[in-house]
């Protein structure tokens, strides 16, 4: 079970805003997230979410995004992402570079604009 790291929460908490009014569950979701696992693709990351409490599940099955762009030091081109919702939990989060710019396993550096 590891911790959600800078990048990760500053994603999902922009997402969560943004989305606030269609899916409130996901506010009270966030506090009981962990990452499972991380792959990272060269191109991008997928961060895949487990929970630490029992949460309801629903017929939810969605994609979201913000309205935020995601600048990442030392790239040319702003950052992709997206939240995918699976049975009403928070399932992954993708992020993908726009190009074919690596993305640095450890992103330290970043801005949500």
């Amino acid at each position: 079970m590891n911790r959600l790291n800078e990048l990760e929460i500053a994603i999902l908490q922009v997402i969560i805003k943004d989305n606030q009014d269609s899916y409130p569950f996901l506010k009270v979701h966030f506090p009981y997230l962990f990452v499972k696992s991380r792959e990272f693709t060269g191109v991008g990351e997928y961060s895949n979410f487990g929970y630490s409490k029992e949460v309801d599940e629903s017929d939810i099955n969605t994609q979201l995004t913000s309205s935020k762009r995601l600048l990442v030091d030392n790239l040319k081109y702003e950052v992709c992402y997206v939240l995918a919702i699976t049975n009403g939990k928070i399932d992954f989060l993708e992020i993908v570079t726009n190009g074919n710019e690596s993305l640095d396993e450890k992103i330290i550096n970043f801005k949500l604009v």
